[in-house]
């Protein structure tokens, strides 16, 4: 079982250390002791980069003359999308989800789920 991502669960790209990035939305049809769940197609477009919303702590990524190429957008989730929890016909993010991220400098870089935001509802895949 995996927890259910709500707001205010955090996601982070795959550098170290990782840039990090607090879910702010969320579908109100269903929510976890008030905060909205994160539904699939909700963690696309995230930044990591400096002055984006959310952001806990910028992707450290530069290039090779030193100037800031943080990761600056998340691709939808290709991995941990309840199938059982769904709201719409769009599955609850979990918190196993991962997905790619958009760094010009690292066109390997993923992202994945830090943490879900809260610990009281769980599902399968």
């Amino acid at each position: 079982m995996a927890n259910i991502v709500a707001v205010g669960g955090i996601i982070k790209c795959s550098h170290t250390p990782p840039g990090q990035v607090r879910l702010a939305s969320g579908d109100g049809r269903l929510n976890v002791d008030g905060n909205n769940v994160v539904l699939q197609g909700q963690e696309v477009g995230l930044s990591f980069a400096p002055g984006s919303p959310g952001l806990i702590t910028p992707c450290p990524v530069t290039t090779p003359t030193g100037n800031p190429s943080p990761c600056t957008a998340t691709v939808a989730a290709t991995t941990g999308l309840s199938s059982k929890v769904t709201v719409g016909d769009l599955g609850a993010l979990l918190d196993s989800a991962t997905g790619k991220a958009i760094n010009a400098q690292d066109p390997s870089a993923t992202w994945s789920v830090k943490s879900a935001g809260q610990n009281k509802l769980e599902a399968d895949g």
